[in-house]
């Protein structure tokens, strides 16, 4: 996070929450695609007059789409387009650098505005449990893809990619990103906005073979068709799947649904493929179980050792059958999970929040917290993509619009709350979408000269810097 101090960043006034009264004020905590769907339906209503506040985590807005698509999606990324213009309009505020749960409450949140919408999605990763899980060069993917995509935090990453062998351990789409950025040719990313410092390290790779370990088998594989298909599309790159239940998939494969059936049939039809020694091997290998991440003397990866599943449907047995891999690195995507934010009702057992109807509850059972919502990732944990969050942000905010209508929540806000005031007592370096604009600026300039669409500055005091010096 950006420094805090008692004169903050942020040049361009925030808007304070004293509004006419026939105004709604709603809260968003989240800039990603959930946050900013969820406003753009309320502010659809023909019913109510909005005044919206997206809080932000981070210096800079747009989340995943910034900080989790792959590099070579830009497609993915077009929806920035309607987010830029969501929150120009003069009715909706960013303030990015803010942490919520700490620079200001939850309980702050649900006095000052008549809805508060839990969108962050879900920034923990999921655990394997195994002995030498925390080794250095063992990378989770939210590291993994944070290093590639220019999280400031992650950018020191310097994963080794000496080792002819690369061992991914998961099989969805995150797993086929890492997958697919590791052995894509150099001329298919330099014209990307990778961070420079991941392609210089890419660009030096020794990696002959990358693999992709699932525990279970191929009718369970998480990724989508279109994924694998880019795979088997790039450049001096081989594909391969490990089926070992492959006549069991083949008698059931017309008897799959559509999306299902094409996407086995995809998989199968590279069930012979054999490794090419002049291309980078990329595999999908099904029925592996991790159980220990070998380390040397220093604590560095040095191997993985998996152990053999029957595959028998939906159902998995282990074997006493293991493999033992030698290799200097591992990157694990194997989920993610909701982080608990503080003064927020949260259930151990199903790391989610407690919620009916995206309404959150004090507790599994109820009863509901007025006023409080979730959305997105952080309402239904890492499942779907952005079409799936459009569908959720739509539900969230037509819950929040039924509430509003039936008195359920809402109120004369507080004239005393002013959250510009608050967070600026709390030292507070809060950045707004004009200061956004300024780093999108740099960011466009830099990516420029290297012939990218962007080159993302990967540093909080860079940061700091550029807006300080926008202010003399």
């Amino acid at each position: 996070m950006l420094q805090r101090c008692r004169h903050g960043l942020a040049r361009h006034s925030v808007r304070t929450l004293s509004r006419a009264a026939s105004n709604k004020s709603v809260a968003i905590v989240g800039s990603g695609p959930a946050g900013f769907y969820t406003v753009q339906e309320l502010l659809r209503s023909s019913s109510h007059k909005f005044s919206v506040d997206i809080f932000e985590k981070a210096p800079v807005p747009f989340g995943l789409v910034r900080y989790g698509v792959a590099p070579d999606h830009p497609e993915v990324k077009n929806c920035i387009t309607t987010f830029e213009e969501i929150v120009s309009r003069p009715n909706v505020s960013f303030l990015g650098n803010v942490d919520v749960g700490r620079d200001v409450e939850i309980k702050e949140l649900l006095a000052g505005y008549d809805a508060v919408v839990l969108a962050y999605g879900a920034g923990s990763d999921a655990k394997l449990d195994i002995p030498g899980e925390w080794s250095n060069q063992c990378f989770t993917a939210t590291q993994f893809v944070g290093w590639f995509n220019g999280v400031p935090e992650y950018r020191d990453l310097n994963p080794d990619l000496s080792s002819p062998i690369m061992p991914i351990i998961g099989n969805g789409n995150v797993a086929l990103d890492c997958a697919r950025i590791l052995a894509a040719p150099i001329s298919h990313l330099e014209k990307t906005d990778i961070s420079q410092h991941a392609l210089d390290i890419i660009q030096q790779r020794k990696i002959e073979e990358i693999s992709l370990y699932g525990r279970r088998g191929i009718l369970q594989f998480k990724g989508t068709i279109k994924e694998v298909r880019e795979i088997t599309k790039l450049d001096n790159v081989s594909f391969a799947t490990e089926i070992p239940d492959i006549q069991t998939v083949r008698d059931l494969v017309s008897t799959l649904p559509r999306p299902k059936k094409r996407l086995t049939e995809l998989l199968l039809k590279y069930s012979d493929t054999k490794p090419n020694p002049d291309h980078i091997n990329l595999s999908i290998k099904c029925g592996y179980s991790p159980t220990e991440i070998l380390t040397d003397s220093n604590n560095n990866v040095s191997g993985l050792v998996l152990q053999r599943n029957l595959i028998e449907g939906d159902s998995i047995t282990p074997t006493q059958e293991f493999h033992t891999i030698n290799c200097k690195s591992i990157v694990k995507s194997i989920g993610y999970k909701v982080i608990q934010l503080p003064g927020v009702p949260f259930c151990n057992k199903t790391s989610r929040i407690p919620e009916d109807n995206s309404r959150v509850l004090e507790h599994s059972q109820g009863p509901v917290i007025p006023g409080l919502y979730t959305s997105g990732w952080a309402r239904r944990g890492s499942d779907g993509v952005i079409a799936s969050t459009i569908n959720d942000s739509i539900h969230t905010a037509n819950c929040v619009l039924t509430d509003l209508d039936y008195y359920r929540i809402g109120g004369k806000v507080k004239e005393s709350f002013d959250v510009k005031g608050l967070l600026a007592d709390k030292g507070v370096n809060v950045v707004t979408f004009e200061d956004w604009k300024v780093i999108d600026e740099k960011e466009r300039e830099e990516g420029s000269r290297r012939g990218k669409p962007r080159e993302k500055i990967t540093c909080h005091d860079r940061i700091k810097d550029l807006l300080t010096k926008g202010d003399s």
